[in-house]
């Protein structure tokens, strides 16, 4: 596999990542906090292939199977959350926050374990493929958050809502992909 193909392959698996991002970024979070979030995402995307090379087989193909699936659910639930949560945010909520960009990253990331398996059968360097996937994914989720802000100005809906209807069209994409 060469480069250019682990490239796209990156630019297959961050797609969630950047709908996700792109609700994220309708919040009007400020930039350090962007950077934060597309870090978490990108480190998740580096390290799920890794840990589906370490799980094996089996409960890689079994994760697999159901990782769409609960990612699905994640978004629906972090889409409804958002569409009917008040939109006035204390301290506590601000870590809060901070906990569903984690929860949201493991999630998205989850059926990348099978694609840790199928690396390791072809026998590529899986320390230069995580670097790929994180990269790829770090700027993927920073480009979303950006279109989410972009967005969250010029759309007439409060942010909680735009980013609980960009959730749920993300979860209806990887039900149709």
């Amino acid at each position: 596999m060469t480069m250019w193909q682990l490239v796209m392959l990156g630019l297959a698996m961050a797609l969630n990542n950047t709908f996700a991002s792109i609700a994220l970024g309708a919040a009007n979070m400020r930039r350090w906090h962007q950077l934060r979030t597309a870090l978490v995402f990108g480190i998740f995307e580096a390290i799920m292939p890794v840990a589906g090379m370490w799980v094996g087989q089996d409960l890689a193909g079994f994760i697999g199977d159901k990782a769409r699936y609960i990612g699905v659910l994640v978004l629906v639930l972090a889409g409804l959350y958002s569409l009917f949560k008040a939109a006035k945010q204390d301290e506590g909520e601000h870590r809060a926050q901070g906990f569903q960009t984690v929860f949201l990253a493991v999630a998205l990331s989850l059926d990348n374990l099978t694609v840790g398996f199928g690396l390791g059968m072809l026998k590529l360097p899986l320390g230069l493929a995580a670097l790929v996937f994180g990269t790829v994914s770090l700027v993927m989720t920073f480009v979303g958050l950006e279109i989410g802000r972009f967005l969250g100005r010029k759309v007439s809906l409060s942010a909680d809502k735009l980013s609980g209807i960009v959730l749920l069209v993300a979860a209806g994409a990887m039900l149709i992909r």
